[in-house]
């Protein structure tokens, strides 16, 4: 068996050296044309107005290639740009060399710039820096002087922004300042969303646990109860994206220190009137709001409240402060351990009293129980302040 290979163009023009005489079982295999099944092509990524994949044209250059695509967007860095040179038989997704590209000579089709592309190139546009701040705006509201819209630079801290909206008001508390950001909201929806779907398959579980005596039947019937009321306030308190923030009335105290935080875009920054209460919830018997009183600490409100109930979980009770931390005698980590109730309490804090959760189901359930009640705490909170 012998194998010809011939053009078969020429073939069919009559060449004879390639117009072979074929003889009985001879069989012709003709090749798919390659270049028309996986034409050369190139890709422009970025900011044109149509990135994507293009044929290789003959002779094309970097500035044909921006144009096919539309052209350069508004964001485009008008002065860099980098090219990705594939060599001929490299593995696939192997780059040979990344070359700078001196966009604005390309463009122009003047200097060495404008380089030829070849099969697999890819020209990058990139975005000019500092596009995303453009337009960039924050609000605030509340109790400063001129609350409104203001756009922000690059950088720009939360002092500045209090001061262009002409300081604090008379009264104002900046203690009780909220603080609300996208991002922020985005990454704490991930959380809360995970939160309710623990719960509502604490709840599947709960239901399923025996009651074949009456202590066995009235614990279950309290701990569905509690998963119930927890999970109906959680799912009306989603979260805001507050940042906690520490901030004090006259700005040159904080200006330039942890507490001046940079602001971003959309960030929504809520100063409230001066507060002079202190709110007492939970497994109390008298759920309420009291006047504050300087250097009294959380027992001491309890106490003005009636006390604990007898459903009480005095081992759970939590602290919020109006500032939007947290003080627990379950998390002692960070800068503040300790007994929440010895804490001394500020205008505007909040003391948070759980219920007692019945010795049944898994502690599991106890765990998603503490973390929904003190998220629906922290987001009443919040609710009190926002004007």
């Amino acid at each position: 068996m012998k194998i010809f290979s011939v053009n078969l163009g020429r073939a069919l023009a009559g060449n004879p050296v390639d117009n072979l005489l074929l003889e009985p079982r001879d069989r012709v295999l003709v090749h798919r044309n390659s270049a028309r099944v996986d034409p050369p092509t190139v890709y422009v990524k970025g900011e044109v107005a149509k990135p994507g994949r293009y044929p290789l044209t003959t002779n094309m250059h970097v500035e044909d290639l921006v144009r096919t695509a539309g052209g350069l967007k508004r964001s485009a860095d008008p002065n860099k740009a980098d090219l990705t040179h594939y060599a001929i038989g490299s593995l696939p997704g192997t780059a040979s060399e990344s070359v700078p590209i001196e966009l604005a000579a390309a463009l122009s089709g003047v200097g060495n710039d404008n380089l030829q592309l070849r099969d697999g190139d890819v020209l990058t546009i990139r975005q000019a820096p500092g596009w995303n701040d453009i337009g960039a705006s924050v609000t605030v509201r509340g109790e400063v002087q001129h609350a409104g819209s203001y756009g922000i630079r690059t950088g720009e801290r939360l002092s500045s922004l209090v001061e262009r909206a002409g300081g604090f008001s008379q009264e104002a508390y900046p203690y009780g300042a909220v603080l609300m950001r996208q991002e922020v909201r985005e990454l704490q929806m991930q959380s809360y969303l995970a939160l309710v779907q623990r719960m509502k398959a604490e709840a599947i579980n709960l239901k399923a646990l025996p009651d074949g005596d009456q202590d066995q039947k009235n614990a279950k019937l309290t701990a569905v109860a509690q998963t119930e009321t927890a999970l109906n306030q959680l799912e009306a308190n989603a979260p805001i994206g507050r940042v906690v923030v520490h901030i004090q009335p006259d700005v040159q105290q904080w200006r330039n220190t942890s507490a001046d935080i940079a602001l971003r875009d959309g960030d929504v920054l809520v100063v409230p009137k001066k507060a002079n209460y202190v709110l007492v919830s939970g497994q109390v018997f008298n759920p309420t709001a009291i006047s504050y009183r300087p250097g009294r600490s959380a027992k001491w409100y309890l106490n003005q409240a009636g006390g604990l109930s007898q459903m009480a979980d005095k081992k759970a009770v939590f602290v919020v402060r109006a500032d939007g931390s947290v003080l627990s005698s379950q998390n002692n980590s960070g800068w503040w351990s300790g007994d929440p109730l010895n804490s001394e309490l500020r205008p505007g804090d909040s003391v948070v009293v759980p219920e007692k959760a019945p010795k049944i189901g898994t502690r599991n359930w106890a765990t998603a129980l503490q973390a929904a009640q003190l998220a629906t705490s922290v987001a009443l909170t919040i609710a009190y302040f926002k004007p």
